[in-house]
């Protein structure tokens, strides 16, 4: 048995010796230019082409992770520009209400109006619009040195007067309520009268004689007689008359010059009624 199967053996030895003596010769042996072994070519022909697909898969991925690391960065730049227009789209939003507020502010309160009188601004926080009693509540009192009686006024004409004040707030009759009284006249003709509030948000102004000739459209203003309201102050524009062959006034419906039931801002003229007095005195 042993020697048949060395007999079996022998060709394979043989056969090994054989690849290795060509390895050998091919490793010893150079290629037509010299530079590298046969063994060594054959290897890298072999090899190269799967060095290249690898290379090529490995920067495949490495380009599509690359890539998603980009388009991360994007997106989450994309965000942050979202939210930063978001926060500038607000700023402008309040930067426009703060210029409207500040256009109504200049336009409603005319500081300039009244010059020689010192003047204290104020936001209405509360209206009582009922039928018989018309008043609004500010955001200033006593505290701000705001007294009874004291001529609450817009730019556009008066609103009414102060007739109950706390520390920080302020009861303002309007010159709509029925219980409220103006010294007036006709700007033209210098025909003075009474402005009593109605309950329409109007006014009509009384003891006006029917022989007087008014005219709708025509201004009214303060006479500064009442002790209140100073002289010349806007109050209103006649909106409608009606004659009455059997009475001696004429019946004048006057349009007040001031939005007395939508008014937000005001101003307080700090002056008292001794002052009123005073200056009549002066003049």
């Amino acid at each position: 048995m042993s020697t048949n199967t060395a007999q079996h053996k022998a060709p394979l030895l043989l056969g090994l010796l054989l690849l290795l003596q060509v390895l050998l010769m091919s490793w010893n042996a150079r290629t037509q230019a010299g530079d590298q072994s046969v063994l060594r070519a054959w290897v890298m022909a072999v090899i190269t082409p799967v060095a290249k697909g690898t290379g090529w898969t490995i920067d495949r991925v490495t380009g599509f992770f690359d890539g998603f690391a980009e388009l991360r960065h994007a997106r989450d730049e994309n965000v942050q520009l979202k939210i930063e227009i978001e926060r500038l789209t607000q700023e402008r939003d309040e930067a426009v209400e703060k210029a409207a507020v500040k256009n109504n502010l200049e336009a409603e309160l005319g500081l300039r109006l009244l010059p020689r009188f010192r003047s204290l601004a104020a936001s209405v926080i509360s209206r009582n619009i009922a039928v018989w009693f018309r008043r609004l509540t500010i955001d200033r009192g006593s505290m701000d040195g705001i007294k009874k009686d004291m001529p609450v006024l817009t730019s556009s004409g008066i609103v009414g007067r102060v007739i109950e004040v706390g520390p920080n707030s302020s009861f303002v009759q309007l010159i709509t309520d029925r219980y409220a009284g103006v010294g007036a006249m006709l700007q033209q003709s210098r025909e003075m009268g009474e402005i009593r509030g109605q309950e329409n948000s109007r006014c009509e102004m009384k003891a006006v004689a029917a022989s007087v000739d008014v005219q709708v459209g025509d201004k009214i203003i303060t006479t500064g007689l009442d002790g209140i309201y100073p002289k010349g102050l806007p109050v209103g524009t006649v909106e409608s008359v009606e004659n009455d062959a059997n009475a001696p006034w004429k019946k004048i419906l006057v349009k007040p010059s001031a939005p007395v039931d939508r008014v937000e801002h005001v101003f307080v003229l700090l002056i008292e009624p001794k002052d009123l007095k005073a200056l009549e005195a002066f003049k």
